[in-house]
């Protein structure tokens, strides 16, 4: 039987990398959103993170929950997490803005806390929808659907916490993670009562093979997307290359662009000014990013012809694939701290191997089976594991490396910290009153960073 699992999370920021999750829901449901199992779990805070006191303050969570022994720290939690996955594949994974988040953000803490599958969601037949997308489709296409909300600023709203209620959900417990997924499930369930042609096409966007051979057939397709504060928007294109070291990546040629011709028949950095410079004349899509691929609804003659023109000439489409290649390489950067390696090379069989047998060890156990695995990203944050939730295990000297490595995030001050750290806290606090936010929970938050500090031996005082 095929199945839904809306699911959402809460967390102490939002940077994937430097933040964790504190809250994980999900609901499974069959086709037609009736309920079969639902989940709601928590965590502890990880030693190393400062969470964002704005975060605290939109989620609720309170200082005390972060710390609270009765709940599994944050490698029981991906464990918890990963088994839950395992227990209903396959299924479509479906949330609200959960590609671009709640996707990175279960891929990080599966990751840092040496889970063997980091893709879970992806993997043993399981696909995804994000229903932010399929809302970004909606207002586009048929904006009659639903009720759009208006923020402050006169801008349509696509927040959930503005879209579910402004529908009639009443009950919605925004930033709670259970509260969110019903709302999803709610917003998702309009939908297709509203439009069931629109949702089909908007659910077999899940399938990335399905959206490959559809593009391959050079016929137009309409994908949504919205950039900014700007409303969403329809473009019609058609497939014109991909590269040939990512397979999820495809070039789209925009057949509403002045010019189509003229570059078909450009030169090599004619197509790399079409795809990098605005507006993009191609763009690149990925294809297990659950995109809004879809048949287009009002292609013409001259979209037609443009694409078959495409199809036939395999030298634009073999200098599109190359652009696309040198783009992207001319992004990666180097020098990362560990946890922005997650995709810098495949783990080896023998190291997949040893996290398998990680999971079920003593942490003793563990410990041992790190001298035995070659890659330097599972060493450094397998020691990391250890001093967390095995610190006798390990020497003094690793655990001035620990405290060293805590001081120094907490304390930075570079340009561009994707991180917590200390003067942050103290900027966001402040912001918090100014904002009128409640005294007493305000004071427990102060209390609360000030024992994290002091713990770690910092002088500062806020």
């Amino acid at each position: 039987m095929e199945k839904y699992v809306f699911y959402d999370l809460e967390t102490t920021g939002t940077s994937p990398a430097f933040d964790q999750p504190l809250q994980f829901a999900a609901i499974v449901t069959d086709l037609d959103f009736k309920e079969i199992e639902r989940i709601d779990i928590r965590c502890q805070l990880a030693p190393h993170i400062l969470p964002s006191p704005w975060a605290l303050a939109v989620t609720g969570v309170r200082p005390s929950q972060l710390q609270n022994t009765n709940l599994p720290n944050a490698f029981e939690f991906a464990q918890e997490i990963q088994t839950f996955i395992e227990l209903w594949a396959p299924a479509i994974w479906i949330g609200y803005n959960s590609i671009a988040f709640d996707e990175a953000m279960l891929r990080q803490m599966f990751y840092q806390n040496l889970q063997p599958n980091i893709f879970a969601t992806q993997f043993d037949n399981n696909t995804r929808l994000d229903v932010m997308k399929m809302v970004f489709a909606v207002h586009a296409t048929e904006p009659q659907i639903l009720k759009w909300p208006i923020n402050e600023k006169g801008q349509t709203s696509f927040k959930l916490d503005q879209l579910a209620p402004e529908n009639g959900f009443s009950s919605h417990n925004a930033h709670d993670a259970l509260g969110d997924v019903e709302a999803t499930i709610f917003i998702a369930k309009k939908i297709k009562q509203q439009s069931p042609d629109l949702y089909q096409k908007l659910f077999d966007a899940r399938d990335k093979e399905r959206n490959l051979q559809l593009l391959k057939l050079f016929a137009p397709v309409d994908v949504t997307f919205r950039f900014g504060g700007n409303a969403p928007k329809t473009y019609t294109g058609c497939f014109c290359g991909s590269p040939k070291n990512n397979k999820n990546m495809v070039g789209f040629f925009d057949l509403n662009q002045s010019d189509p011709m003229d570059l078909i028949d450009g030169t090599k950095q004619d197509i790399m000014e079409a795809i990098t410079k605005s507006p993009q004349r191609i763009r690149s899509l990925r294809l297990n990013q659950a995109d809004s691929i879809r048949p287009a609804s009002n292609a013409d003659n001259v979209a037609n012809h443009i694409s078959e023109t495409i199809r036939n000439n395999i030298a634009f489409q073999d200098l599109v694939s190359e652009c696309l290649v040198e783009k992207h390489a001319a992004t990666e950067e180097t020098d990362l701290p560990v946890e922005q390696k997650i995709f810098g090379s495949f783990y080896t069989i023998s190291d997949k191997n040893i996290l398998q047998q990680f999971q079920d060890s003593s942490w003793q156990e563990r410990l041992l089976l790190l001298d035995n695995v070659q890659d330097e990203r599972i060493q450094q944050l397998g020691r990391r594991l250890i001093a967390f939730n095995a610190a006798d295990l390990l020497d003094e000297r690793h655990h001035n490396i620990v405290r060293k490595f805590i001081s120094e995030k907490w304390d930075a001050k570079e340009e561009g910290i994707k991180w917590t750290t200390i003067s942050s806290v103290k900027r966001q606090l402040g912001e918090l009153a100014e904002d009128g936010f409640d005294q007493n929970l305000l004071t427990e938050m102060k209390t609360f960073y000030q024992k994290r500090l002091d713990d770690q031996g910092f002088l500062f005082r806020f």
